[in-house]
């Protein structure tokens, strides 16, 4: 087996940095950058020892046959050192970069997901493997007929509580002078009040947002109109009946529909 330096030099021909590397091998910042010195580490020399010796292996990444000779990273399989759940958050993550909406829809808990977020965003495996899928997406068509029907059904259904709490509670009752008026009982009595509060930026999805405004009333914030996401799906559906999101979209109809009715039956 190589010394551990040998292969945190091989890392840092690849690119990779200081703080990289330590994360990796787990050592200081300080310590890597000892190898480099005592080693005599040295990226710019690693094109001109490859043409002075073809025998000599040296640690680059694959390069394409073209004039540019800028290193170009291959797409690889799927990382088998992920979980799945680590695997479904790189999924999730691409879409928006949203670490912390990726995190909760991946399964991990809903304690602290920002910070579960931006962990998961340091492990060098995760990194790879979201490299990895941008890669591919690049590869590909970005937008086809699917990915705007689901976008007019994320408008269409998008439910306010995603983006905001609301609700009553309880609240001491106090006097003009700030303190809690006390009941018969020698206990403080309360009442019960409505409270409104918006989701941190971070917790929601940007894009169905259409306008936040701060008025004399208070902030505000509006979602992009459902009515004309929801004409729109059910004119394409008549013209395409056999599409595969139909079944999603009806679906999803009935539930609004059923949401609407007790509403007005409460």
């Amino acid at each position: 087996m190589p010394d551990i330096h040998e292969q945190a030099k091989c890392d840092y021909m690849l690119g990779m940095q200081y703080k990289q590397i330590a994360e990796k091998y787990s050592v200081s910042i300080n310590t890597v950058k000892s190898w480099k010195t005592r080693y005599k580490w040295d990226r710019k020399s690693v094109h001109t020892k490859e043409k002075a010796n073809t025998k000599k292996k040296v640690c680059t990444p694959k390069k394409d046959a073209s004039k540019n000779k800028k290193p170009v990273f291959l797409v690889k399989d799927e990382n088998d050192q992920l979980t799945e759940k680590q695997r479904l958050f790189c999924l999730l993550y691409i879409k928006n970069f949203n670490a912390t909406q990726a995190a909760l829809k991946a399964g991990y808990t809903d304690k602290y997901p920002g910070e579960i977020g931006y962990q998961l965003l340091r492990k060098t495996t995760i990194r790879a493997e979201i490299e990895r899928l941008k890669e591919l997406k690049k590869q590909s068509i970005m937008i086809n007929e699917d990915d705007i029907i689901e976008r007019y059904m994320r408008i269409g259904f998008a439910d306010m509580t995603d983006f905001a709490e609301f609700g009553t509670e309880l609240i001491p009752e106090m006097d003009p002078n700030g303190a809690w008026i006390i009941g018969p009982d020698g206990n403080p009595q309360y009442c019960r009040r409505s409270y409104l509060g918006f989701k941190n930026h971070d917790e929601v999805d940007g894009g169905l947002i259409c306008e936040i405004k701060q008025g004399k009333q208070g902030m505000s914030i509006k979602l992009e109109g459902r009515q004309k996401a929801l004409d729109w799906l059910a004119n394409y559906f008549n013209m395409n009946p056999m599409n595969k999101h139909k079944v999603a979209y009806s679906n999803a109809m009935l539930a609004l529909k059923e949401k609407e009715l007790a509403l007005k039956e409460w």
